[in-house]
């Protein structure tokens, strides 16, 4: 996910928009659909990546044993390689022992990483850890620090003799760059996914804003209301409530939102009430009403509060308290 202007933002609601770079969605549907879709992947963003870094976690420390392991064996060969046979024996038995000493490090790794964890995500799902859940892992790694040192056994008991040793050494330097370089990657790659997935939010805010001033100031032409279906509403008052809560009272455009939108509800002449009027004024109703209800502005709680328990204790229709509602925006605004 990278950082886009308001042209390159996505295709639109009913059919494909042009959004190539320079030119604008020009309907609120549009503006709508391309905002559902950057929650979307946003969401998807917040799920998944988790998954990952949890993929790699045993990747990670598998990948520090083997480097382990090869370090050790090549350290010891080295010294096997520079004394007598009987040395190199002694190095040998030695270099066992310190073999399952780094697996024992790698296990104890693991189990303090998922000590310090109360879930693990698989799949979409987060999976709660328990004792058995944390065994049962254990156990699985265990069994393949087991099979990397059973493996190495036969390489590290060819540094018995001071000719294997000779042998041994050149060959674990050559392959040991390419162990630093498999783990690093992986740490790299992790640390990526990480940065990704904490910049994923403050991406997803500067898509909204791009569309959200976009909508402001299609909502604020003066050449007539735009087009807008009744079918297109749900989608277009999800987009401006959700945008309108994200951001405080004293944004400037909220504040030029929530103008319009009470200026559509309460106009200072009364129009002739068409059906693109009638669509518009509900929209106005129902992103004001979503907004009151929430209590985002400070300035209005104390009459939202005393409009809420008005309406819970008569009989006060919804428009007669969205009307009230707007009419302290009016004030206020």
């Amino acid at each position: 996910r990278k950082s886009s202007k308001p042209g390159d933002l996505a295709s639109a609601g009913n059919g494909d928009a042009d959004c190539s770079p320079g030119v604008r969605c020009r309907t609120l549907a549009a503006l709508a659909a391309a905002h559902e879709r950057e929650q979307r992947d946003a969401e998807f963003v917040r799920r998944q990546l988790p998954m990952r870094i949890d993929e790699l976690l045993r990747t990670e420390i598998g990948c520090s044993f083997e480097h382990s392991l090869c370090e050790l064996i090549c350290h010891s060969a080295s010294k096997a390689a520079d004394g007598s046979d009987s040395e190199a024996a002694l190095a040998a038995r030695g270099t066992l022992l310190e073999a399952a000493g780094c697996a024992a490090t790698a296990l104890e790794g693991l189990e303090a990483r998922l000590n310090a964890r109360s879930g693990v995500a698989c799949g979409e799902y987060v999976t709660p850890l328990d004792d058995t859940s944390r065994g049962k892992l254990l156990g699985d790694f265990a069994e393949q620090l087991a099979a990397g040192v059973a493996a190495a056994v036969p390489r590290i008991l060819r540094m018995a003799t001071q000719a294997g040793a000779l042998e041994l050494r050149d060959e674990a330097n050559r392959q040991l760059p390419c162990m630093r370089e498999s783990w690093e990657s992986v740490v790299q790659c992790k640390t990526q996914i990480t940065d990704l997935f904490l910049d994923n939010d403050e991406v997803a805010m500067e898509r909204q804003n791009y569309l959200f001033i976009e909508a402001v100031e299609l909502m604020e032409v003066e050449e007539g209301l735009p087009e807008l279906g009744a079918s297109e509403l749900p989608n277009v008052i999800e987009f401006l409530s959700v945008a309108i809560k994200s951001y405080p009272p004293t944004c400037s455009h909220r504040m030029r939102a929530m103008n319009r939108l009470n200026a559509l509800l309460c106009p200072a002449e009364q129009p002739e009430m068409g059906e693109l009027e009638q669509v518009w004024r509900s929209l106005a109703e129902k992103v004001l009403t979503i907004i009151a209800e929430a209590k985002l502005d400070l300035t209005a709680e104390p009459l939202l509060d005393s409009i809420a328990e008005a309406k819970v204790d008569s009989d006060i229709s919804d428009g007669e308290w969205v009307n009230g509602i707007h009419c302290h925006y009016q004030d206020n605004h």
